[in-house]
């Protein structure tokens, strides 16, 4: 059983922020749970298919920019509670209409978590 019921985890999603840019996509995080330190990030599905890890970039709440690859337990992603972090996608525009994506993340302390993300283009 996960340490965060899935319907807590889908608040994480801020609403309507889900839009294609040049070259990808983009959605941000809110922070509405804890305090949480991202150990890594372990995939991202869009529509049941997988996105290469490489074309995703997160931007910090302090506007850094990290590739999702440079997380890690020696290099964790700080989210404090009330923080927002963007997720920048790049390879794969989404098509309009209804999109489920689902974010992969280990977490210190809680452990591996899915995010899951519905919305539309």
């Amino acid at each position: 059983m996960p340490a965060i019921p899935p319907a807590i985890l889908k608040k994480l999603y801020l609403k309507n922020s889900l839009r294609n840019e040049e070259g990808g996509f983009s959605l941000a995080l809110q922070n509405t749970i804890a305090p949480g330190v991202i150990l890594g990030f372990k995939g991202v599905t869009v529509d049941g298919r997988n996105v290469p890890l490489e074309g995703v970039t997160v931007i910090q709440p302090d506007g850094t920019a990290v590739p999702a690859t440079g997380i890690s337990e020696s290099s964790p992603l700080l989210f404090p509670a009330g923080a927002t972090v963007t997720l920048k996608v790049q390879g794969t525009t989404l098509p309009p209409g209804n999109h489920q994506i689902n974010i992969r993340v280990v977490v210190k302390d809680v452990g591996p978590l899915e995010i899951p993300v519905a919305d539309r283009v």
